[in-house]
């Protein structure tokens, strides 16, 4: 995919990132460490993406403010093209905060996307003419965009009109329980859905407390006209499917370690926040790059596990080299259901 171009559309915004240094108990002040960092869904999936292929387009929306300029730094540090980035003068960045448990793992967030929410279709016209034409040429050869995307984040009308739009293949995050609803009128357009256990649940109307319930759930998704999906089930792994097969994949992220003469487990994890973005960014390039479906369910776990041992909501180590050695690591287990 050297010639084509990457569209990704979403929401971007700075993240504090409060984790507990002891058992995080609700209504009660937590000792811990809290960290500010860029994140957005679409921005990291754009970040990942850039790390394996380029150009990267991100098309977003930002306050004219220091946040929103310091993302734009960072953005360009990650080589995405920014050009597309529609500028609010009367409104903020957006902002998101999260709390971690002791363990690293998120247990509330709150966002807050007033930027994002003000898109209309008429504000996004000039996204929806990159996928029609080539957006640049290297040495004299058009390229073109070869996929796409995005978030649910953006508002509702947005993502109907931009998958009307683009005649490309389209990727989609769930991003959230709350959001996913946006995303029912345009499943018949999607090529692949990234979502977790209790956007499924939503989604589907069943409860998921079982690999046998996941399964009917992906089954049901793909019923409605998607092509591919990948369903994070957190520590329990992740499951693939296109209506053909089923994956299911895992990586144990255990690891022993010598203290004091003794052997102990500890875990190789450092952060989730993020590991779902990276999986969705490799499950759609790896999807559009030929994989089979095995293939693509392989490397996007090891995308997850690398973004997990990271201390930023991207891991700037991930390559397709580190992926693929990831991938062959018998840490990570690939089954057929």
């Amino acid at each position: 995919m050297s010639d084509a171009i990457w569209l990704v559309a979403g929401g971007q915004n700075i993240d504090l990132i409060a984790t507990a240094r002891q058992p995080f108990h609700l209504s009660d002040s937590t000792p811990g460490d809290v960290v500010e960092r860029a994140g957005g869904v679409a921005f990291n999936i754009a970040r990942n993406l850039a790390l394996l292929t380029r150009p990267v387009y991100f098309l977003s929306v930002r306050g004219d403010d220091a946040v929103g300029l310091a993302l734009d730094s960072i953005g360009r540090e990650s080589n995405l093209e920014l050009d597309h980035v529609l500028v609010r003068t009367d409104l903020s960045t957006s902002r998101y905060i999260a709390i971690n448990d002791e363990t690293g793992d998120m247990v509330a967030a709150i966002n807050d996307m007033t930027a994002m929410e003000s898109l209309e279709p008429c504000d996004v016209e000039s996204w929806c003419m990159l996928a029609s034409a080539p957006c640049r040429e290297v040495d004299s050869r058009p390229m073109h965009p070869c996929a796409a995307v995005i978030d649910a984040n953006l508002p509702e009308d947005v993502i109907v009109h931009l998958a009307n739009e683009w005649g490309i293949p389209i990727f989609v995050d769930a991003v959230s329980q709350a959001k996913v609803d946006r995303l029912k009128p345009v499943f018949h357009r999607l090529a692949g859905l990234k979502l977790n256990r209790v956007e499924a649940e939503r989604l589907t109307g069943h409860r998921i407390a079982s690999i046998e319930n996941a399964v009917k759930a992906i089954h049901q998704l793909l019923a409605s006209g998607i092509e591919r999906i990948c369903l994070s089930l957190g520590a329990e792994g992740a499951l693939f499917a296109d209506g053909r097969q089923t994956v299911a994949t895992q990586y144990d992220c255990v690891i022993e370690k010598e203290v004091d003469g003794r052997i102990v487990k500890t875990t190789s994890i450092i952060n989730t926040t993020g590991a779902g973005d990276a999986m969705c960014a490799v499950f759609a390039w790896a999807t559009i790059s030929g994989h089979a479906l095995d293939g693509a369910a392989r490397l996007s776990q090891a995308a997850a596990s690398l973004a997990l041992e990271s201390p930023g909501a991207v891991n700037e180590a991930m390559t397709i080299e580190a992926l693929e050695r990831r991938a062959a690591s018998p840490r990570l287990t690939v089954q057929v259901i």
